[in-house]
């Protein structure tokens, strides 16, 4: 995988000293220059779990991070904390969903940014400047004169893309960005964050629940759930021809105009917690075509782009009449 950025090998990731909770499992995938992946699932799958175990973000010595983090061929999990420093906010950076937090209170954006740039003391402000020119904020000065209190929340979100990009970092994580904006913002931000990471050969891992910018905006995605991932492939092959259960049923509870509001059909039941985890295939009790047979581990289908781990191929799944979930 020497042509990856980011490539993450069976990572599993365990809370707790005395009696670990394990709340991902074997998670691998890998990332492309220049390529924007989706993780995408429901709340509680892992998805942010697993992002912040990349950068070894979680609380030590409660959490347990197994498995290979490699990142331009060097495994992030045994690097010493030092040289991790020097990688967080550099090389990786991270967009957080509520830029508020993200953000010091008492300070102006425009020492905050200056702060990212420390070490680089060549024409700091100018190149803050074009970067929040080229994020669409016009009024530039007043931006940089500011306080977060003072912008909306478009305003700051495009300060933290800003803030991410800096340092022409090879890989940005963005988790859920775009959570607490309004459908327009949205859309803004995600075609900026786009522009400008493809303008600077940035990766990014987007990390969402919302499969309608998935399908606009990534160009491959995985489909967590329940701590696995049980889907991977090109944004299109996935959304186009489904093959685990649980993304037919994602796909098939987004709302489409021409097909009214009562097409909308949701998923029973919900994400088991961490402590209720299951050996054999973890949706099971709320998969539609369930049968004794699923009671195993999940074997993997598919081909090397597009692949699901499920008992039953695409052709069964497409065969099989649907019948009501046991939900234990």
């Amino acid at each position: 995988m020497n042509d990856c950025v980011l490539s993450v090998r069976d990572s599993s990731v365990s809370f707790g000293l005395k009696n670990p909770l394990a709340v991902t499992d074997r998670v691998s995938f890998s990332i492309k220059p220049g390529e924007f992946f989706a993780l995408v699932g429901e709340s509680g799958c892992g998805k942010s779990v697993t992002a912040m175990s990349i950068l070894r973000l979680l609380p030590v010595p409660s959490a347990k991070i197994t498995g290979e983090v490699l990142f331009e061929n060097k495994n992030l999990l045994t690097l010493a904390l030092s040289e991790m420093q020097k990688i967080r906010g550099t090389s990786i950076t991270t967009i957080f969903q509520e830029p508020m937090q993200a953000l010091n209170p008492v300070l102006t954006i425009g020492k905050q940014l200056l702060e990212v740039l420390r070490k680089d003391k060549n024409n700091r402000e100018n190149r803050i400047k074009k970067y929040l020119h080229l994020a669409g904020l016009s009024d530039v000065e007043r931006v940089m004169n500011a306080y977060p209190h003072e912008l909306s929340g478009g305003m700051l979100q495009r300060v933290c893309i800003v803030m991410a990009l800096l340092n022409k970092p090879r890989l940005i994580i963005a988790d859920e960005p775009t959570t607490a904006l309004d459908v327009t913002v949205q859309a803004q931000i995600m075609d900026l964050l786009k522009k400008m990471a493809l303008e600077t050969h940035t990766a990014v891992l987007l990390i969402t629940h919302n499969m309608g910018l998935v399908a606009q905006y990534a160009n491959s995605v995985a489909v967590m759930y329940a701590g696995r991932i049980v889907e991977m492939g090109p944004v299109k092959k996935v959304i186009n021809s489904p093959l685990h259960p649980y993304t037919q049923g994602l796909l098939a509870a987004i709302p489409r105009g021409e097909r009214g509001v009562q097409s909308i059909q949701s998923i029973p039941g919900n994400v088991p917690a961490p402590k209720d985890f299951i050996d054999t295939c973890r949706f099971s009790p709320r998969c539609a075509y369930y049968e004794k047979k699923c009671d195993i581990y999940p074997p993997k289908q598919g081909d090397q782009e597009h692949y699901a781990f499920c008992v039953k191929d695409k052709l069964e799944i497409q065969n099989a009449k649907q019948k009501t979930p046991p939900l234990n």
